[in-house]
């Protein structure tokens, strides 16, 4: 078996779609520029699903002969791909004939199903892979304060201050989450919770938040493209009610091609959308724009387009 080195945290599959011949354009916010790249190249990393080898038994440290997640990953990918291709199929059916309001895109088993894939992009990206690196490096942090404070007093603070309780053999300790370092330990906690979303499928309760929510399919017949990103599932909150999936009113926005986008309505707030559940609308050019800058702000680093046209960003 070939050792795969360039490993996405975004299908190829997916990105395809807003690619030319498998070349899309990319607005990099770190490297302030703009460039063609091919899909293989962008939203990956080297070795990216592989577990530290201080996380493995003896028998999985040839990465040569196993590496697993991204096996698994991969089986996931073809059905998402296949899956994909059905939606956007329906969605070109649906506006050539001009079926906006008499076909539906998806019941509510393939509803499911589908949330389970966006479930799983949810928690496999370079985002919440520096959040919680973010997470252990503060909690180093706090650890060596007050090991340091502890150590500028002659008294045991901890024990003359109160006393500790028996720990639970269900609490959760520094060391617990810190075994060898920051980077190596943000991987593995990371590959552990897609691993966990992996199992689950469509059980998840990520997967369950979507499903609950109302699904609206924009068919987008502007000159405009739609964008993706690096971090593909963005939020909008309503007013100040919380960027969470379930917050009050939250729209959870899925582009799925350069012509099409998923928008899930929270739906206790947007319930008077219950009836075009699983339909499709078409998307404005104010609606695109929107849309857009929407994906450029919420993106880890990298905004994609099958159209250079990040000026749109200006206007």
């Amino acid at each position: 078996m070939n050792k795969v080195k360039q490993q996405h945290f975004v299908p190829q599959c997916y990105l395809k779609k807003f690619a030319n011949e498998d070349t899309l354009f990319v607005l990099d916010k770190k490297e302030k520029r703009i460039y063609p790249s091919h899909v293989k190249n962008v939203a990956q990393q080297r070795y990216f699903n592989d577990f530290p080898d201080s996380f493995l038994p003896e028998e999985l440290k040839d990465k040569t002969k196993y590496q697993f997640m991204e096996n698994d990953l991969a089986q996931v990918e073809l059905r998402f791909g296949y899956f994909l291709k059905q939606i956007i199929n329906c969605l070109e059916k649906i506006e050539k004939n001009n079926l906006f309001d008499s076909l539906g895109v998806l019941d509510e088993e393939a509803k499911k199903k589908f949330s389970g894939f966006l479930a799983l992009q949810l928690v496999r990206t370079n985002m919440l892979r520096g959040q919680i690196r973010g997470m252990l490096q503060s909690l180093d942090d706090l650890k060596k304060r007050m090991d340091q404070a502890l150590s500028r007093n002659n008294r045991n603070i901890l024990e003359d201050s109160f006393t500790c309780p028996k720990s639970s053999s269900n609490s959760i300790r520094f060391d617990d989450l810190l075994k060898v370092g920051i980077e190596e330990d943000s991987i593995a906690h990371h590959l552990f919770y897609i691993s966990n979303i992996l199992d689950q499928g469509d059980d998840s309760e990520i997967s369950k938040i979507l499903s609950s929510h109302i699904w609206l399919f924009g068919v987008n017949s502007t000159s405009i493209s739609l964008w993706t990103s690096d971090n593909p599932i963005a939020i909008k909150p309503h007013e100040d009610f919380g960027t969470g999936l379930a917050s009050h009113g939250v729209q959870v926005v899925y582009p799925i091609s350069s012509k099409h986008l998923l928008i899930m309505f929270e739906s206790r707030f947007w319930n008077k959308l219950k009836s075009y559940d699983g339909m499709s609308i078409p998307l404005s050019e104010d609606d695109v724009k929107s849309y857009n800058k929407l994906q450029s702000i919420q993106c880890c680093r990298q905004t994609y387009s099958s159209k250079k046209n990040f000026e749109l960003l200006l206007t």
